[in-house]
């Protein structure tokens, strides 16, 4: 046996160890300026952990677009300068890797198998496939057909909301239910589980950041058994060829290859597609429900996008120009200003061999070149671009006109020369491709509920969920949000 003493001596050598290195850390004076944080080894994982957004805002200010923080035996590289020191890294196919940022998150969260987590090319491969259909405008308008022909479904004469006069709903689960089931159904098809999934799916969601930090099983009961319902349904519905058959051109193309490949287990396909529906459906959810509820918030403003649906229904073929619609100055104004704030996301890298970027200081004329570690990682805040009052004037404010060209120099500022201080997408290869459906998404929900509903908010709006779901999508609303609903007797001339 041990002694006391003995176990005392060995238990102080090792804090001491962990303090000193702790105390060692440190940056050259090529890399960036570096914060090792207060505790050993965790160094800033608490406060990144607990709420990243003042930490990385406070250390912006103070160190300006690039610094590295320890957290928790990682180095990681905060990058926030919009002139061009993004686009290095997003550009950059050899010395940093998506699908190695992205690994703990495809385990942890959606359950990837072992196989599919360590395929990085067959993840490739997919993720290009992905890109190629959502690029292709028939492919594209295919979907886009199923996607208004079932949201329309939601809201027509025979819908729950035919006879509104006044009723009061719940605008937030109105966009949530709606948008998603259009959604769902546009990509997979009739035989897709829906009424089986979203209420789990929504429990997952709601549990997310106790995956991420990693609770234990007994601690995320709800979370889990959720999780593990969504997969158990996805599976079903993928080891059934019959129901895949009827789904996207989208979905069956990555089927095929899923089925032509070693991963073909109903683990490996439901891993994925959960991956799909989340990357998907819990950003342009938020995002269709931020756009129409700030309209709706302005009175004045809603008036003007009444007008712009009305003058695009062709009553001949008593449908929209959605072309027109989607391009429309103000429409679109109001969904790039509703992502510019809204879109909580944080584009990773990890950095596979030592490498140098050149990061500006205000200007072009003033830059420095910094070396990222070999194994550490690299991360691009869209918030920490989209926040910046030097761009953004009163950046926290919704501003439906922001983007429209009359506003250039004044409400965005910069725009010429600082090109990536709007990068709701992120950019490079792996540039979000769905960010081609989410203007329909949000277009297609704001036309047929204004169109058809005087909606009146009879409360403020509420407020996003940020703390520690920070960097983690498009922010949700961390209330509902009341509107009175009244069915339009006719339509169209009511908003003409």
């Amino acid at each position: 046996m041990f002694s006391l003493e003995f176990l005392v001596s060995v238990v102080a050598i090792l804090v001491s160890g962990i303090i000193l290195q702790h105390l060692l850390l440190s940056a050259t004076s090529d890399e960036p300026p570096f914060i090792r944080g207060p505790i050993p080894f965790l160094g800033a994982a608490l406060s990144f952990a607990r709420d990243p957004r003042p930490l990385l805002h406070r250390l912006q200010k103070k160190y300006g677009w690039i610094f590295t923080v320890y957290v928790a035996g990682q180095r990681i590289t905060i990058l926030s300068d919009p002139i061009f020191g993004n686009r290095q890294v997003w550009n950059n196919s050899t010395s940093v890797s998506l699908p190695m940022f992205t690994r703990y998150i495809s385990e942890t969260l959606f359950k990837f198998t072992k196989s599919m987590t360590n395929d990085f090319e067959f993840q490739e491969q997919l993720t290009k496939k992905v890109i190629s259909i959502l690029n292709s405008k028939p492919l594209l308008a295919d979907i886009v057909q199923t996607l208004k022909v079932t949201y329309l479904s939601e809201v027509d004469d025979s819908s729950q909301y035919a006879n509104c006069d006044g009723d009061v709903i719940d605008l937030y689960e109105y966009c949530r239910h709606n948008v998603y089931y259009s959604s769902a159904r546009a990509l997979f098809g009739p035989g897709f589980p829906f009424d089986e999934i979203y209420l789990p799916y929504i429990r997952f969601e709601d549990d997310i950041t106790k995956f991420v930090k990693g609770y234990p099983r007994f601690l995320n009961r709800e979370g889990y058994n959720a999780r593990q319902k969504v997969l158990d349904e996805l599976g079903s519905f993928f080891m059934d060829p019959s129901r895949v058959a009827q789904s996207s051109v989208l979905v069956r193309s990555l089927y095929e290859m899923f089925t032509t490949s070693t991963h073909n287990t109903p683990a490996d396909l439901s891993g994925f597609f959960f991956a799909i529906i989340f990357a998907s459906k819990s950003n342009s959810v938020p995002a269709a429900f931020w756009m129409l509820a700030n309209i709706g918030a302005d009175a004045e403003l809603k008036a003007e996008v009444e007008s712009i649906i009305a003058r695009h229904y062709d009553p001949n073929s008593e449908d929209f120009d959605w072309a027109a619609l989607v391009e429309n100055p103000l429409l679109v104004s109001c969904f790039k200003e509703t992502v510019r704030l809204n879109a909580n996301v944080i584009s990773g890298r990890h950095v596979t061999q030592d490498l140098d970027i050149k990061v500006a200081h205000q200007s072009e004329q003033h830059t420095k070149e910094y070396r990222l570690r070999k194994g550490s990682s690299i991360m691009m805040s869209v918030n920490m671009l989209h926040w910046n009052e030097e761009v953004y004037p009163d950046p926290m404010k919704w501003m439906g006109k922001r983007f429209l060209e009359e506003n250039k120099g004044n409400l965005v500022r910069h725009s010429d020369k600082w090109r990536t201080a709007y990068a709701p997408w992120g950019g490079g290869a792996h540039m979000c491709p769905g960010r081609f459906l989410a203007i329909y998404e949000a277009v297609i929900q704001l036309v047929y509920t204004l169109a058809r509903f005087d909606v009146e908010p009879i409360e403020d709006l509420p407020g996003p969920v940020i703390g520690d779901r920070y960097g983690g999508g498009v922010f949700k609303a961390d209330r509902g949000y009341r509107v009175k609903f009244t069915r339009r007797k006719s339509p169209l001339k009511s908003v003409a």
